[in-house]
């Protein structure tokens, strides 16, 4: 009996040592409605066996309401649901997969919270284990919204009306130096 729950409490806290985090976006990140973000889920590596089975990403629209405190209620509206294989990429960063996610064009202004539902099976028994992460989110009002983008390492920041020119302009200059290398080649 006393063995049991040894075994049973070393098994709860090797499940819990292991928990999924959401890398990127930060906390607080400016999101904007139809945008495609860049979602970074990290898996700290571990001496037990773990086999991820799935993940789930989805979307709380807050709606000017408190977001909840977590993920474990409801999950919001599904953006990601599939396979989950982390991977080192870095070796300061533990392993992770990206998964570029749309953010949905109903969302309010406001904070809004990004919820990620993990399925595992941990151990030599596969014990199921089902854990959350969530971020909590910005969501500027239209009228504030500044768009960037990253060329070539560095972030060019513009205003709505300024959109096509920049977008314009960075295409015919990358198709001017284009031809130009083509015509020394």
């Amino acid at each position: 009996m006393k063995s049991d729950l040894i075994f049973l409490s070393t098994l709860f806290l090797t499940a819990c040592s292991q928990t999924i985090s959401v890398l990127s976006p930060s906390p607080g990140a400016e999101i904007t409605p139809g945008q495609d973000v860049t979602v970074q889920l990290a898996f700290a590596n571990s001496l037990t066996g773990v086999e991820h089975v799935s993940a789930v990403i989805a979307m709380i629209n807050c709606a000017g309401a408190p977001c909840p405190t977590d993920a474990s209620d409801t999950l919001g509206i599904p953006l990601f649901a599939g396979n989950y294989t982390p991977q080192y990429h870095e070796q300061n960063l533990p392993p992770y997969e990206n998964y570029t996610v749309t953010i949905p064009s109903t969302l309010a202004t406001g904070t809004n919270l990004l919820t990620v539902a993990h399925f595992m099976l941990v151990g030599v028994s596969a014990v199921p284990v089902l854990e959350f992460d969530n971020v909590t989110l910005s969501t500027p009002s239209s009228s504030s919204t500044r768009r960037e983008m990253t060329i070539r390492g560095r972030t060019v920041k513009f205003s709505k009306w300024e959109n096509t020119g920049i977008i314009v302009t960075a295409t015919q200059a990358t198709l001017r130096q284009r031809k130009a290398r083509a015509t020394l080649k």
